[in-house]
């Protein structure tokens, strides 16, 4: 993440470009952008066909093509590791030339880790880095009884947008209950409205089959 009015700075684009890059090279489970060719993003429209066809062919190719593009357009990016040595192997990618040559040219780069506190706290551990700001969720207060249950909030809390509806996670449940979906499928459906690639789907496959075997 940079802060918005740095974006046009010289060279800061091509840093955040090759970041994208690293992040994608150490084995994301989701990440921005993914799912472009189901939502037809509308600022790719006039060359939507196109990529949709050569990911078809060449996914690999065009996954990094895209995200390397986008990357040098946003402020933010944005991808979810499900594997803990996945993250430690890119945060000590990230300490080598690039960390270098950033502080070197002064670009205000964030790197933002979330997660379990305590998840957080290994990772940066076993890279021998130093966490310098947190952001700790205390909980949900007020008339806790009006939301939807814990797995549902589970689910639908994945995306910060708030693309999951809690009546979309009921309804994909009451299909896998019907043999109309699974809940890897049913977990895909809700991942697939969230363009900023942050919804852990092997999680919500788990949580789709907890709420089926609760009920």
């Amino acid at each position: 993440m940079i802060p918005g009015e740095y974006i046009d700075e010289s060279g800061i684009r091509s840093a955040m470009r090759e970041l994208a890059l690293k992040m994608l090279a150490h084995n994301p489970s989701n990440w921005l952008s993914r799912n472009y060719v189901e939502l037809a993003i509308p600022q790719l429209r006039p060359v939507h066909g196109a990529l949709g066809w050569l990911h078809g062919h060449w996914p690999e190719a065009i996954e990094r093509l895209l995200l390397g593009a986008v990357a040098t357009r946003t402020p933010v990016i944005t991808a979810l590791y499900t594997n803990m040595q996945d993250v430690v192997d890119l945060i000590d990618d990230l300490k080598g030339e690039w960390l270098q040559n950033n502080r070197e040219n002064g670009y205000p780069i964030s790197i933002i880790l979330s997660g379990l506190f305590d998840d957080v706290q290994r990772c940066c551990q076993r890279t021998g880095s130093r966490q310098h700001t947190y952001l700790h969720s205390l909980g949900l207060f007020g008339k806790t009884q009006d939301l939807p249950c814990e797995d549902e909030l589970e689910i639908i809390t994945m995306c910060g947008h708030g693309m999951i509806a809690a009546n979309r996670v009921r309804w994909l449940v009451e299909g896998i209950r019907a043999g109309e979906t699974t809940p890897a499928e049913a977990a895909e459906n809700v991942a697939r409205p969230c363009l900023c690639g942050i919804v852990n789907r092997e999680r919500a496959g788990e949580v789709f089959q907890r709420l089926v075997e609760a009920s």
